[in-house]
């Protein structure tokens, strides 16, 4: 990643699942993985042009306090894809909130990942995926 890159931490219970469903249903690459060999404690994946992070968040952090999965629903990771429908289709049980065109010009779905964290999966109007189905 670029200096002065933003990019989020997911802190996870089950690293394992919820690495899984980033790379089944957005593409995700991994980056970075530490450690390098065994069980990862912490990923950095790649997804089109931007980066998600994800980290065990079952032990106290730097800063004293164990990360918890997202609750109350804070934060809500924002993204583009190139195709909507295979998103959710891939996504499967894990949309809560179907395709749907907004007033402002946008098709966006809701998913949830498996630590809970939504996501506002917004369909790129760069792309040639056809309107709404």
């Amino acid at each position: 990643m670029a200096r002065g890159e933003l990019f989020l931490v997911v802190n996870c219970v089950d690293l394992a699942t919820t690495w899984r469903w980033y790379v089944s249903v957005l593409s995700g690459v991994v980056d970075y993985r530490f450690p390098e060999r065994g069980e990862p404690d912490y990923l950095t994946l790649r997804i089109g042009d931007g980066h998600v992070a994800l980290g065990r968040g079952t032990a106290p952090a730097l800063y004293g306090e164990t990360p918890r999965p997202a609750t109350g629903h804070a934060v809500d990771l924002c993204m583009y894809v190139p195709d909507l429908a295979a998103v959710v289709e891939a996504a499967a049980a894990a949309v809560v909130v179907p395709p749907a065109d907004m007033p402002w010009g946008e098709r966006v779905a809701y998913l949830r990942d498996p630590e809970g964290t939504m996501l506002l999966v917004i369909q790129d109007a760069d792309s040639n995926e056809s309107g709404p189905s």
